[in-house]
């Protein structure tokens, strides 16, 4: 059992117990879209994306699924040549050419790693209430200079046009690439929550000092860099903390073990314990990948039913702490 009568929170965090959130990148062939030299390849991520969503149901823990909005779509056509020429397009100095040159304009039968509505049914169909987030409609950029304010907010109207002919509001938004821009849209355009980078508790320490610390925090996390929410934007963010990869299969029962220090951490604390991925993050070692994983849900499932934490979607998060306080960042941005 964990001993929660010690358990203050941190002085700036707003949850009143721990959270265990999930988000996954849903985005198939369009996370290549931007790097046009390299071609989908990961075709079983059907399956894993079953076995998954059977993982989740074992342990009673919801997840974030966050879907590149196109992925919705029974299929498109082109139009004079062109996909969706109602939208507009970014322009990055990087990439040359059409944002959506690469859309084949086919059905989801003939192209089905571009679109999926079969996979937004499947994981709203599991009883233990899943939300469907966003990922941008077409895998915009949006921190990159060349994607415009004006870009953004239209796709992220698109996305809610098409999520809305599914029944589905979006609430909850990932930006690709964990590239972060335009947040103050998100909140214009009725999101509440997205996932974010942590504020760097060091940020006035010297490089050498904040490596050292950073190694110390992994080995015994501290109350200082728990991670919590923070109001932003008029948005709320709920900062990422653990990526689940292999990465180096000699280091992953150290990252495993680094990971359950955090969720202990969290506990502690009464903070955020982040969980992301994409489903082909699985692709690398299957079994290894989902060995890890079942150690942090079983954990975390234990410590749910003791009271310790609660396994929230992100959205659940927003819900729990409300309207987020308006901040001065936000403020300056919309002025």
């Amino acid at each position: 059992m964990v001993d929660l009568e010690s358990n203050a929170p941190p002085a700036d965090s707003p949850l009143d117990r721990a959270a265990f959130v999930v988000s996954i990148d849903v985005e198939m062939a369009w996370g290549q879209i931007h790097r046009p030299e390299r071609d989908y390849e990961f075709p079983d991520e059907r399956r894993q994306m079953s076995r998954l969503l059977d993982v989740f149901d074992q342990h009673r823990i919801p997840a974030t699924w966050a879907f590149v909005g196109h992925l919705l779509l029974d299929g498109c056509e082109h139009i004079d040549g062109t996909a969706h020429p109602e939208l507009m397009r970014p322009d990055y100095e990087w990439f040359e050419g059409d944002w959506l040159a690469a859309d084949p304009g086919k059905s989801a039968a003939e192209a089905p790693t571009w679109y999926a509505p079969d996979l937004l049914g499947e994981v709203v169909a599991r009883p233990v209430g899943h939300e469907i987030g966003s990922h941008s409609f077409t895998h915009l950029i949006a921190g990159d200079p060349g994607c415009s304010e004006e870009a953004f907010r239209a796709d992220l109207r698109r996305c809610r046009d098409e999520s809305e002919r599914h029944g589905v509001e979006l609430r909850s938004f990932v930006f690709p690439r964990n590239q972060y821009g335009h947040e103050h849209v998100l909140a214009q355009e009725g999101f509440t929550t997205y996932r974010g980078r942590r504020p760097d508790s060091y940020a006035a320490s010297s490089d050498v000092a904040r490596r050292a610390r950073g190694v110390a925090e992994m080995v015994a996390p501290t109350r200082r860099s728990a991670v919590v929410p923070v109001s932003e934007h008029g948005i709320w963010n709920l900062p990422a903390t653990y990526l689940h990869d292999v990465g180096d299969p000699r280091r992953y029962p150290v990252k495993i073990a680094q990971a359950k220090r955090r969720l202990r951490q969290a506990v502690k604390h009464r903070g955020l314990f982040h969980l992301w991925f994409h489903p082909h993050n699985v692709q690398h070692e299957p079994e290894r990948w989902f060995d890890g994983l079942e150690q942090l849900l079983a954990r975390t499932a234990t410590l749910r039913d003791e009271g310790a934490l609660e396994t929230l979607t992100m959205a659940q998060v927003a819900e729990r702490l409300g309207p987020p306080a308006e901040s001065a960042t936000s403020a300056a941005t919309e002025a």
